[in-house]
């Protein structure tokens, strides 16, 4: 979708920050945002992409009517009222993207520039309209290798996680994790620790995350980017933590999988379901250290890593794989 000039808004607080978005972003943001009140739920991201692909430009039904809008998209009265009383809180939104940007973070639109396309290719329409960003959102579209696995992973599996994350940095990769307890904070800091690059993907608060002074440092420092696709002090919940998960996949160019259980827990249902919905090649890890679940997922479709100099090059998802509906792959926001 064509980027345009910057829509020129007079809000008195927050207004400098908004006039800085081209209109097609302004729109975007307005119709899912969570961060301003709003009269109406925002759009639920199949219902935005749907929207995005019906019109040249979602900027030009900024100051619309609902009948204005019904008229010339041919939608639903509902929609169109829905789609309305998105597009009229601008006014509310400056502040709380000001309040933000104090705060280290930006709201990055399916239709910036900065917004990584593998979500896009491989969520389809059930890839976030907005990723709220912490860090240089440039490193979201760099080779990623993910790096997931259990909270309670033993010594071996965390000399697993740190040996791939390191072994990532050599081949010029950086990891993608999800910031939690056990295998993905253990990878992360290896990453770091060689001089890599880290994008962490949250499904919990990432304004709690900032306040944590180490995190607020690796940020600041350029070599992390933390993102989350839901509210900035949304806590955390298992609906999150699923859609978290698929977020990691589509965005890393293939995933391991250090340790998992069989049948449960996060870590099993996520590289279930990347295995089985093709999100991203997924890879088990069967050497010392492996979890009861990693050769089951090797069973359904996981390639089987089992020492840490197999893990690169990585495999390329098969483009033949048929796109995964948009039901399939929707986010709980």
């Amino acid at each position: 979708m064509a980027r345009r000039e910057a829509h020129a808004l007079c809000i008195c607080h927050g207004g400098a920050i908004l006039s800085t978005r081209s209109s097609e972003s302004l729109a975007s943001l307005l119709l899912v945002q969570r961060v301003a009140p709003a009269p109406v739920d925002p759009l639920k991201p199949r219902d935005f992409w749907a929207l995005a692909t019906r019109t040249s430009s979602l900027g030009a039904l900024l100051g619309k009517t609902a009948s204005q809008i019904e008229a010339e998209l041919g939608l639903e009265a509902s929609l169109s009222e829905q789609v309305a009383g998105r597009l009229g809180v601008s006014s509310q939104l400056g502040p709380s993207l000001e309040e933000l940007a104090e705060r280290g973070i930006s709201a990055v639109t399916g239709v910036d520039e900065s917004y990584p396309s593998r979500l896009r290719d491989r969520l389809h329409d059930g890839a976030p309209p907005v990723l709220y960003v912490a860090g240089d959102a440039a490193l979201l579209a760099e080779p990623m290798l993910g790096i997931v696995g259990s909270r309670n992973v033993d010594e071996e599996g965390a000399d697993v996680a740190r040996a791939a994350a390191r072994e990532a940095v050599r081949h010029r990769h950086g990891v993608a994790s999800g910031g939690a307890k056990g295998v993905d904070q253990l990878s992360m800091r290896a990453a770091l620790e060689s001089n890599g690059i880290v994008a962490g993907v949250l499904a919990d608060s990432l304004l709690r995350s900032l306040r944590q002074p180490a995190n607020a440092e690796a940020v600041a420092d350029g070599r992390v980017c933390l993102c989350t696709p839901y509210a900035p002090d949304a806590g955390f919940s298992v609906g999150r933590a699923m859609g978290r998960n698929k977020v990691i996949y589509a965005l890393a160019a293939a995933t391991l999988v250090v340790a998992t259980d069989e049948g449960s827990g996060g870590t099993w249902a996520g590289a279930e379901e990347a295995a089985k919905k093709h999100l991203g090649p997924v890879l088990a890890w069967t050497g010392a250290g492996a979890g009861p679940g990693n050769r089951t997922l090797v069973s359904r479709g996981a390639a089987e890593i089992a020492a840490i100099d197999e893990l690169f090059p990585l495999p390329e998802q098969d483009p033949r794989v048929p796109a995964p509906g948009a039901e399939q792959l929707g986010l709980e926001l």
